[in-house]
């Protein structure tokens, strides 16, 4: 499934003395299978541009095609169209609300109607995508669980819905090391395993250096660039310009390289760096 953006700008409260642009003229493609990441910070316009994608914002001007349909016509069924793209808000475990996880996460199934025996079967499979043992934790409430494991919860709500494509806005936000990795572990096998098209949100580099297939980074509700991770993070002084950094581990080889080891430039994970210097110091 493909996303067209097409000059697309929002206004808050348009016509009053609070009047704010939140996008300007925004044109991007995504297209079916893709990982990519959106980064910027608090107020680029990130979170504005992603409600769009399913329709739960209104473009002050542009056009949103998903799969060829305009869903900005008003003749669309938004309901169609979030069935396809799912959207994952900031703090999403604050929405968890019924009495055990099996029942959460059939909440959105059960609104579809469908049959008793392909809602569990669909809560089942969510589950195991997340990595939540099935027959453990379908009676447990969600208010047992670590904050890693109530945000997988809230996560498997939206996949259970099958959509094609899943956004997720700022989805490690507030865990501790331990629950942001397992998140950002079930988030890369949604990928690969089950091809869903990815669209995170983040501003953490680190994370979309060792994830993401396409960064998208905005300031100021403009995309300022738009490339593979490599083209991106070369781009440090504009990163830098607009309060944005590479990943910590890319000024380290910079160092290195400028003291003579034989570094690619194109290292920007730690896990590359250790292997890169393995390599070297054999």
């Amino acid at each position: 499934m493909s996303i067209k953006i097409e000059n697309l700008t929002h206004i808050y409260m348009q016509g009053t003395p609070f009047e704010k642009k939140a996008l300007d003229n925004v044109t991007v493609e995504i297209k079916d299978g893709e990982f990519v990441a959106l980064i910027g910070h608090t107020g680029s316009g990130k979170s504005t541009f992603v409600q769009h994608l399913n329709g739960l914002l209104k473009p002050s001007s542009g056009k949103i095609i998903v799969n060829d349909t305009c869903i900005t016509d008003s003749k669309v069924k938004l309901s169609e169209i979030r069935k396809k793209v799912g959207l994952v808000f900031q703090y999403p475990e604050y929405q968890l609300f019924e009495e055990t996880i099996e029942k959460d996460i059939s909440f959105g199934p059960r609104n579809l109607g469908l049959s008793e025996e392909e809602i569990n079967s669909r809560v089942k499979r969510a589950m195991e995508i997340v990595g939540l043992n099935y027959e453990k934790y379908k009676d447990k409430s969600p208010f047992e669980l670590s904050g890693g494991q109530k945000r997988r919860v809230a996560i498997a709500g939206v996949v259970a819905m099958e959509p094609e494509v899943l956004i997720l806005d700022e989805p490690t936000a507030g865990l501790d090391p331990k629950g942001r990795d397992e998140i950002l572990y079930q988030i890369k096998k949604l990928h690969s395993e089950y091809g869903m098209t990815i669209i995170l949100v983040s501003h953490s580099m680190e994370d979309v250096a060792k994830l993401a297939d396409r960064i998208l980074v905005m300031h100021k509700g403009k995309a300022i660039l738009d490339g593979k991770p490599a083209e991106v993070f070369k781009e440090s002084e504009l990163l830098e310009s607009v309060g944005l950094a590479v990943p910590q581990v890319t000024y380290l080889v910079k160092e290195l390289r400028k003291k003579g080891f034989d570094l690619s430039e194109d290292i920007f994970t730690t896990s590359q760096a250790v292997e890169a210097l393995q390599r070297i110091l054999k």
